[in-house]
């Protein structure tokens, strides 16, 4: 697995101080950098953003770009079942993003062979976040007038949650009432990220409250 910390070192002149030249700053990696490292949330989030039925090319081309980096364990995938929505995407009519698609199945393919007993960590959500979460979704499909298990509350509260690095957060809540107030009482709004011409992405950070 990747280390956490890469050190350069430290080179002394001749007077016995470190040269200035040669002093490097340490290149540190954040846990979810690393490869082998697997956040079931962001596969969740990616996978949301690949099911919508009125995702943007630019989009679908972009999460593949992102799961191409990480490697899900098997029981992950089985769970959240990205392999099967990566694999459905290699016969996508854009060729770009089957081409994308083809080139993550692959990988993770060729992973799998080589690798097969390799542990890997998996980071998860605690049970007081996803039931604050919960709330959010509910509030969410309320405001858009659907199903609480339809696609578009699923990517909108993932990306909110992405957005406010992961954590409940005063800003998260906030962010979340304003969005569901925007949707109730904006209507133009509402057909606008319902219909795919507003993007999950750009309606959540223009509702940002940090």
């Amino acid at each position: 697995m990747d280390k956490f910390l890469v050190k350069t070192p430290r080179v002394k002149s001749d007077t016995g101080n470190v040269a200035s030249s040669s002093r490097k700053q340490l290149k540190q990696k954040t846990i979810h950098s690393l490869k082998g490292v697997v956040v079931v949330e962001d596969i969740e989030r990616l996978k949301s953003k690949l099911e919508l039925s009125s995702q943007s090319t630019s989009v679908l081309i972009s999460s593949l770009q992102q799961l191409g980096k990480k490697i899900p364990p098997r029981n992950v995938l089985v769970s959240t079942k990205i392999g099967h929505t990566v694999n459905k995407l290699r016969r996508h009519p854009e060729e770009d993003v089957a081409k994308e698609a083809k080139a993550v199945y692959i990988k993770w393919k060729h992973f799998y062979k080589e690798h097969l007993s390799r542990p890997q960590i998996e980071v998860m959500c605690d049970t007081k976040t996803q039931n604050f979460r919960n709330r959010g979704k509910k509030l969410l499909s309320e405001a858009l007038r659907v199903e609480i298990g339809h696609e578009i509350i699923e990517a909108v509260e993932k990306e909110a949650f992405y957005q406010h690095r992961r954590l409940i957060s005063p800003a998260y809540r906030r962010s979340v009432r304003n969005m569901v107030f925007k949707l109730m009482h904006t209507d133009e709004v509402r057909n606008s990220l319902l219909g795919g011409q507003l993007s999950v992405e750009d309606f959540v950070k223009q509702h940002n409250k940090v």
